[in-house]
């Protein structure tokens, strides 16, 4: 394998100088410049960024933990996420940790000596970001916090945003409301679900126990309890679900019962992703300013690099609720229709 020694020697000149080169420093000459890439594009030489970074300490390299690629929420925070990493200069290893525990793919990361990790799916009680942490690796936490851990972390006001859709549900006339949670152990379910309670608490209205299930930020599932609680006597007026995906689950579980959004059952999100906007879907939903958030935290990490004794930061960006047209006042009659109903109906036409 050609080294930069090798480039050196050919073009007569030292292993600094071709280090130059290839950091565009402009110490070097124009003619010399010019010596050396002729001999780099005659070899097709590509320098070794792990072993550059052995030298520097820097490969100019951030991973990236998700925690479902499927998920359209981490397409559209990923790409946030690189172009402001490529502001920088810097490169982007993303790993999903719905293939390996997320303890597996940090210490990859780490091993393959990268500048930082961005965590944008870290549970309430990860040991992985408590021990980085603690040794003080550069890290950020986007869209999600971690019980009793101190690092920089860049989350929306979730508990405010879930206020906004009791409120909002509450304004129209719905009591009996329904909640598809996320992740029980993910800070962005806990705080959505406790602001959402808070707000039906003071109004004196509740929330009835039998209609909290858990979608797990999950399609298939929250499509199939949406299907449960549809089937309940009386159904609920009103769906809140934690995200977008699982009020895309609700929706489609509503069309395939033939039940009515919003004439029978209203339906909530929350992120706005982009295809909440559809004419497919026309979500309600609130949003959270998902290019902001990933391009502070990549900010973020950045500084912690460069400046490893700062202390750790903590942003909240605020949410706001999209009113579009999957809510609506209830109607005093709900129809009850179950699976086989629906399915035997499409059947006879």
């Amino acid at each position: 394998m050609l080294t930069s020694s090798d480039i050196a020697r050919e073009a007569g000149v030292s292993q600094t100088t071709v280090s130059r080169v290839l950091n565009d420093d402009p110490r070097v000459t124009k003619e010399t410049r010019q010596r050396v890439i002729d001999v780099i594009d005659r070899h097709g030489y590509t320098p070794n960024a792990i072993a550059r970074g052995l030298v520097t300490s820097r490969t100019s390299l951030v991973g990236v933990l998700i925690s479902d690629i499927m998920n359209p929420f981490y397409p559209e925070l990923l790409e946030a996420i690189g172009s402001q990493l490529a502001a920088y200069g810097l490169r982007m290893l993303v790993a999903d940790t719905a293939s390996q525990p997320e303890e597996v793919h940090a210490r990859l990361l780490v091993e393959h000596r990268v500048d930082g990790i961005v965590f944008t799916s870290a549970l309430l009680d990860s040991q992985t970001v408590a021990s980085l942490a603690a040794r003080r690796f550069p890290i950020v936490l986007a869209n999600r916090y971690v019980d009793g851990v101190e690092c920089d972390t860049v989350t929306t006001d979730n508990g405010g945003g879930a206020k906004a859709v009791a409120e909002h549900l509450l304004e129209l006339g719905h009591e009996r409301i329904a909640v598809v949670t996320g992740n029980e152990k993910s800070s962005t379910s806990r705080d959505r679900y406790a602001g959402f309670v808070a707000v039906l608490e003071e109004a004196g209205v509740g929330l009835d126990p039998t209609l909290v299930r858990t979608g797990d930020y999950d399609y298939e599932r929250a499509h199939a309890t949406t299907v449960e609680l549809l089937e309940l006597t009386p159904p609920p007026t009103a769906i809140f679900c934690l995200n977008d995906v699982m009020a895309f689950a609700t929706l489609n579980a509503c069309r395939r019962l033939r039940v009515g959004v919003p004439e029978e059952v209203s339906v909530v999100g929350f992120d706005d992703i982009r295809a909440s906007s559809y004419e497919a879907y026309e979500l309600t939903t609130v949003r959270q300013p998902l290019g902001e958030l990933a391009r502070t935290a990549v900010d973020l990490l950045a500084e912690r690099v460069a400046a490893p004794d700062v202390p750790p930061r903590s942003l909240v960006f605020p949410s706001r609720l999209i009113r579009r047209k999957t809510t609506a006042p209830p109607r005093r009659a709900i129809r009850r229709r179950t699976v086989a109903q629906a399915d035997g109906r499409r059947a006879n036409g």
